[in-house]
């Protein structure tokens, strides 16, 4: 049995408040100097990257500090996107009120998911080398393997950005994949662990943007499966986690398909970690699904057993709990612990203060040791 179990969290953290007014002039369509954003993106990384090793922060992230969010960067890097697609969710379709609480935001405003005009190409190629030199600057003399950097999924862009040009869902994701393995192969190569971030797996079933080309979930789930599993060819698996979520905004959630009917396709991805939620109401009883669903052999799990949409920070006894209860079931050394989703999926969009979430996350590595000790 291990002497600890690692941490970690979902990539995103709070973006300190002079980066996020800058990427959010830009976005408005202000002139923003180059060179100051840059230097403000490099002491982001550097602020966060010492706040996650007070936190007790095992396998940290650059926080995704240079990006929109996880995945509206495709806007910044990619060709063949534009205009604006719209976006809906089954558990709130029927509740106005809260929709226009969660939704009608400024942040809100701010995230951009257009669509597919023509060939959905990668414009910009040293993006991720500049995310890459970025955080290994930052780390010192810190192993990059010690660390990741988040990519987005074929199939979430899919899923977030309707296709008006190739006219087969196939297609797409082919194209989508060919695009993407540039940015998963540079990140693998410079030694870090690369998280792909793929919440279509489980969103599929009661999100769409109108107009997508994603469909039946139950026919997406393959394809999105086999086009991602063809980026990450060459790349050993035991280097990437596949991060799969429910959707991390706050609504009642009472219209997410249960983890035990995609579990399979997500045991299919070639990715040496799987991360699953697991802190929060609707969720949280979901480590039983590795009962009757065995891990396979040459996988971990990183267990959220933080949520990402709430201010109550956990008890470390319960984190511990979450932890020791998996822990029994697929072993010890294959746990990992994690937080559902991300503090600052797009930024601002977050409804845990940033300041909680430095508490959840020292709450985190705490929980963490009492379950070692425990197991």
């Amino acid at each position: 049995m291990p002497d600890r179990i690692l941490t970690t969290h979902a990539g995103s953290l709070p973006r300190p408040d002079a980066l996020a007014d800058l990427i959010w002039a830009q976005l408005d369509g202000a002139e923003v100097d180059a060179a100051e954003l840059d230097r403000q993106i490099d002491a982001a990384v550097a602020e966060i990257l010492a706040k996650q090793r007070t936190a007790g922060v095992d396998i940290v992230s650059d926080g995704e500090m240079s990006k929109t969010g996880f995945s509206t960067y495709v806007n910044e890097r990619f060709s063949g996107f534009d205009g604006r697609s719209e976006f809906q969710a089954d558990d709130v379709a029927n509740l106005p009120n809260l929709a226009m609480r969660l939704f009608a935001t400024p942040s809100m405003a701010h995230i951009v998911f257009s669509n597919c005009v023509g060939p959905a190409e990668l414009k910009d190629k040293q993006a991720v080398h500049r995310d890459v030199e970025r955080f290994k600057r930052a780390l010192g003399d810190t192993p990059t393997s010690s660390a990741f950097i988040g990519a987005i999924s074929p199939g979430q862009i899919a899923f977030n950005y309707p296709d008006q040009y190739y006219g087969s869902h196939e297609r797409y994701l082919g194209a989508l994949a060919e695009a993407l393995s540039h940015e998963y192969r540079a990140i693998a190569d410079a030694g870090f662990n690369l998280q792909i971030d793929s919440p279509d797996i489980a969103m599929a079933a009661h999100c769409r943007s109108v107009g997508s080309s994603v469909g039946d979930w139950h026919q997406h789930l393959p394809l999105a499966v086999e086009a991602l599993n063809d980026a990450l060819d060459g790349i050993p698996p035991e280097r990437v986690r596949f991060h799969v979520c429910w959707g991390n905004y706050a609504g009642p959630h009472h219209h997410d398909v249960p983890l035990e009917q995609i579990i399979d396709h997500v045991y299919r991805v070639n990715a040496g970690t799987i991360y699953v939620e697991g802190a929060n109401p609707r969720h949280a009883h979901e480590w039983r699904v590795f009962q009757d669903h065995p891990l396979p052999d040459d996988k971990k799990v990183i267990l959220g057993v933080i949520d990402t949409k709430s201010n109550h920070v956990e008890h470390p006894r319960l984190v511990a709990d979450r932890l020791v209860q998996l822990g029994r079931i697929v072993g010890a050394e294959r746990v990992l612990g994690g937080t559902d989703c991300g503090f600052d999926t797009f930024i601002r969009f977050s409804v845990v203060d940033p300041e909680v979430a430095w508490i959840k996350l020292k709450a985190l590595s705490d929980g963490a040791e009492l379950a070692a000790a425990e197991l």
